[in-house]
């Protein structure tokens, strides 16, 4: 009987309550918060680990949680709560007021709240320098000199040193102070290193950079501060040494330029080593008309032609002298001055071509562009313009159908220009270089160009020459040739050549036969118009490429270069070459002129493999010697030479090869200037 009853008060207590399993339980107890206060936190550190649970009791169960800022307060940045978990990283350190709020599942939902404080702590073990040690510099000298990539593939001096840092919350900002009894090395400075060196990042950094003036040990104290609020901040104590440059040294390359009478002269004698400013003097007769400045500078207008011995001395900013060194200064009768316009596009590897009215041809060539996503990068030009001797300038002119670098051009009998093949680059990091096959006629008289068909074979770095019977005969980039007659403007095969060439010369004889010389060994062949083919003919002395080939008076050829400082004549009577006087210096992708008086002006090109010259000599055939004439007034190599109807050789573009600042490209610097020898 008392089991029954039992039973029945069961059932009854469950219609009470209403129960139906879960959380869902209601309660006589009023609805309250059970948990503890929300713990402190650490800013960068998970909170609670993997976060605190709120709990609750009384009320009908399946609560539901939520927060809001107090007054005068706001949620802890970084922060979160769901499902009545507290969870999240931390961002800024402070102390939060916050009000928690639950409600049951009564309709309506009863609710209670209570105010919490929530203190996130800095964690001053987040953010630490990175930095171990400053590398020490020299005196008057870039500090940390390296090498950076850019995002084209081509490489920039870069100068400076990168300041390192871990932990906190980026981007960081660094200050630096003296420490005691020290002060901050005169010269040095701390600042953004985005104008200094493209590192690649958007982020801010910051480096040491500059160029230390003073020796000596100087302790400094860097500071890093984080972007948190409030910003974690990490210091330390580094020492930098200075030390002081060796002693002056005088170089003795290059030697001094050759001045040309009553032409403007500048050189500049330099050092190795000691500290700036250099004070300089000289002993010994110099050039009249040329004077030496205090800080090496020789420049003037010299008026007389000889050899004028000197000694030159120099001492630094600390008092140390280097020894001195003979130099000899030499005066030629003839020589180079700038030309009174630069053209409108730097460029090399082009083509100049001197058309029936006296003025010249300037067509494409290999440029400098600057992409903002990719950096600077090679660019072949389509961009033409007319150098007018008369006024001396350089104007523009119609844009060529194709760009190009490494091409041919040629005027043809009825006063227009021939341009085929060179290469166009394919934009990708590094650029690809594609030998095209189209070719185009300029006309003078409208200063337009127009699409002729195209050759036979894709063509770069190749010759073409104007036939006795008007044709052009096109050779090279391989072993075969073509043929381009204007009377149909059609190509057509001829040949082919015995050996592929490339970077080789072709001279029209007076026969009427062209002879091929070198690109890439010693071998030279004939071509024979009448029989549209080529026969091997004498070898030269060395192995040549990117050399030079004149035809002189006697009907003689003169090559020079390519190889080493030798030169030969080849000689069409016996078909064999012969040495003849070396040249002053190596050169290759130089130039060779004939000048009205027979004689031959050799001038700039390469002298090693990185080194490019403003020398320039004569050749004379018939004492088959070299003499000194004045020098360039720019290093060049991979430039035009044109003898203008006036007797001038007009001197455009070319390479220097990254003649410039310290902190330059490190690529070959592209001209823009031109010159004339007289």
């Amino acid at each position: 009987m008392r089991g029954q009853l039992a039973l029945v008060g069961l059932v009854l207590l469950i219609l009470f309550t209403g129960c139906s399993g879960g959380n869902d339980v209601t309660t006589t107890q009023p609805l309250a918060i059970s948990s503890a206060a929300p713990p402190s936190g650490t800013m960068g550190i998970a909170y609670a680990g993997s976060g605190f649970l709120l709990t609750a009791s009384g009320g009908k169960g399946r609560y539901t949680w939520s927060w809001a800022p107090a007054a005068g307060s706001t949620l802890p940045p970084g922060l979160a709560l769901s499902n009545g978990v507290i969870s999240g990283t931390p961002t800024q350190a402070n102390t939060y007021n916050v009000v928690i709020t639950v409600a049951d599942s009564q309709t309506p939902p009863a609710h209670t709240s209570n105010p919490y404080a929530i203190t996130i702590a800095i964690n001053t073990s987040i953010l630490s320098i990175g930095t171990s040690s400053l590398p020490s510099g020299v005196a008057g000298s870039i500090y940390n000199p390296h090498t950076c990539r850019l995002p084209s593939g081509a490489y920039t001096p870069c100068g400076g040193f990168l300041l390192g840092a871990s932990g906190g919350v980026q981007p960081y900002y660094w200050s630096w102070t003296a420490a005691p009894g020290s002060s901050l090395p005169p010269g040095l400075v701390l600042k953004n290193g985005t104008t200094i060196c493209p590192w690649g990042t958007n982020a801010p950094f910051f480096q040491i950079c500059g160029r230390p003036t003073t020796a000596g040990t100087y302790n400094v104290v860097l500071t890093v501060k984080d972007s948190a609020s409030p910003q974690n901040q990490a210091t330390a104590s580094f020492p930098i040494d200075i030390t002081n440059p060796p002693p002056p040294s005088i170089d003795v390359n290059p030697s001094p330029a050759v001045g040309a009478v009553n032409l403007p002269y500048v050189f500049g004698f330099t050092t190795t080593g000691g500290l700036n400013p250099l004070t300089w003097s000289e002993t010994g007769a110099l050039p009249l008309g040329l004077s030496l400045a205090s800080d090496g500078t020789l420049s003037g207008m010299p008026t007389a032609v000889g050899s004028y011995p000197i000694t030159a001395m120099v001492s630094d900013s600390l008092g140390r002298n280097a020894s001195p060194q003979n130099f000899t200064i030499l005066v030629a009768s003839g020589g180079f001055k700038a030309a009174a316009g630069a053209m409108a596009n730097n460029r090399e590897i082009q083509t100049a071509t001197l058309l029936p009215d006296g003025r010249v041809l300037i067509a494409g060539g290999l440029s400098f562009a600057n992409s903002p996503r990719n950096g600077p990068y090679y660019s072949p030009l389509f961009k033409a313009e007319l150098y007018d001797p008369a006024a001396g300038t350089f104007l523009p002119t119609g844009d060529m159908t194709d760009s190009r670098y490494c091409h041919a051009a040629t005027l043809l009998t009825n006063g227009k220009v021939l341009i085929t093949g060179g290469y166009d680059t394919s934009f990708r990091v590094p650029p690809v270089n594609t030998a095209v096959a189209t070719a185009e006629i300029f006309d003078p008289a409208n200063g337009t160009f127009s699409a002729t068909s195209s050759m036979v074979n894709p063509r770069a770095c190749h010759t073409m020459t104007l036939l006795t019977n008007g044709k052009v005969l096109i050779a090279g980039d391989g072993n075969t040739a073509e043929l381009y007659d204007p009377a149909t403007g059609t190509f057509s095969a001829t040949g082919p050549m015995a050996v592929a060439r490339q970077h080789h010369t072709a001279t029209l004889l007076p026969s009427g036969k062209v002879l091929v010389t070198g690109g890439p060994d010693n071998t030279a062949e004939l071509y024979d118009p009448a029989a549209g083919k080529f026969s091997s003919t004498g070898s030269m002395a060395v192995a040549r490429s990117s050399h030079t080939a004149t035809l002189v008076p006697s009907g003689k050829v003169l090559v020079t270069g390519g190889a080493d400082n030798s030169a030969e004549i080849y000689d069409p009577a016996s078909g064999t070459f012969s040495s003849t006087g070396s040249m002053s210096v190596t050169r290759s992708s130089h130039t060779a002129t004939l000048l009205n008086g027979g004689t031959v002006l050799v001038a700039g090109g390469y002298s090693a493999s990185t080194t490019v010259e403003r020398s320039a000599e004569l050749f004379d055939p018939a004492t088959s010697t070299f003499s000194v004439t004045g020098s360039l007034g720019s290093a060049r190599a991979s430039y035009t030479a044109t003898l203008l109807n006036n007797g001038l050789v007009l001197v455009t573009g070319g390479t220097d090869d990254g003649a410039g600042t310290d902190l330059a490209v490190i690529i070959p610097g592209i001209l823009g200037n031109a010159e004339l020898y007289q």
